[in-house]
C-alpha cells in the first residue's frame, strides 16, 4: 500500500500542471483548479494506471466506468471534463462556431423603427396621447 501511495504522489509531482484542452467556459474556478492540479492523477486512476488506495479513489474509478453518478467535486469536475472532450471530439470545429441570427426584418433596427412609427401613428390617429 505504501508503495502504491508513493506512486500516486510521484505521478502528481512529476506530471505537474494538467493542460485542460477543451473549452473551459462551463467550469467553475474550483473545478479548473482541481483539474489543473490533479488532472494527470485523475486520468491515471480512470485509465487504470494507478490503483485506487482509498474508498474515495475507488468510488472515483467506479464513476469513471459509468457505474455511478458523480458525487464529489473531484468526480463532477472530471466527469464534466471528460464529457466536454467527448462532445468536442464528436462535433469538431463547428461546435465552436458562434451562432448568427438570420437577417429578420422584425428583429432589426429598421424593423423596430418601422413598428414604432406605425404604432405611434395609429395612437395619434385615434386621438390618444
Amino acid at each position: 500500500m505504501e508503495k502504491e501511495k508513493a506512486r500516486h504522489i510521484r505521478l502528481i509531482q512529476e506530471k505537474g500542471r494538467f493542460h485542460i484542452d477543451c473549452n473551459t467556459i462551463f467550469f467553475s474556478t474550483e473545478e479548473l483548479k482541481l483539474l489543473e492540479k490533479y488532472g494527470h492523477w485523475f486520468k491515471a486512476l480512470a485509465d487504470g494506471l494507478l490503483y485506487p488506495i482509498t474508498e474515495k479513489q475507488r468510488l472515483f474509478v467506479e464513476m469513471t466506468k459509468g457505474n455511478r453518478d458523480p458525487f464529489s467535486i473531484e468526480e463532477k469536475a472530471w466527469f464534466k471534463y471528460f464529457k466536454r472532450k467527448e462532445l468536442e471530439y464528436r462535433k469538431g470545429d463547428k461546435f465552436y462556431n458562434t451562432p448568427r441570427l438570420n437577417q429578420d426584418p422584425f428583429h432589426s433596427t429598421e424593423g423596430f423603427k418601422s413598428l414604432k412609427k406605425s404604432m405611434f401613428s395609429s395612437i395619434t390617429e385615434s386621438g390618444e396621447t
